[in-house]
């Protein structure tokens, strides 16, 4: 099964960009501000990406707000992690 990506790839149209254009970037660059970070690559499976695009497109639609899949994944996997140590505290399994 093939996903559509949520972005186009390649180069934008229009006219090149010279060097000097690049330097004066719109957003910022780097680490975002707050808690330190890093990135971490995980390997999905297609399907599952193509479901979390669906409901990516489905959010945007119902709040009007941009969403992106890091988002979403930082926010799932908070929840997870949040959810577990509850079970652990509660006595559950160690």
């Amino acid at each position: 099964m093939t996903v559509k990506p949520r972005r186009p790839m390649g180069g934008r149209p229009g006219p090149q960009q010279s060097a000097g254009d690049l330097v004066t970037a719109k957003q910022p660059v780097g680490r975002p501000q707050g808690e330190p970070s890093t990135i971490v690559n995980v390997r999905l499976p297609l399907t599952l990406v193509a479901e979390l695009d669906r409901y990516l497109d489905r959010l945007e639609r119902q709040t009007g707000l941009k969403a992106n899949r890091g988002m979403i994944t930082r926010r799932a996997v908070a929840l997870f992690l949040a959810s577990h140590a509850a079970e652990n505290a509660r006595g559950g399994e160690s």
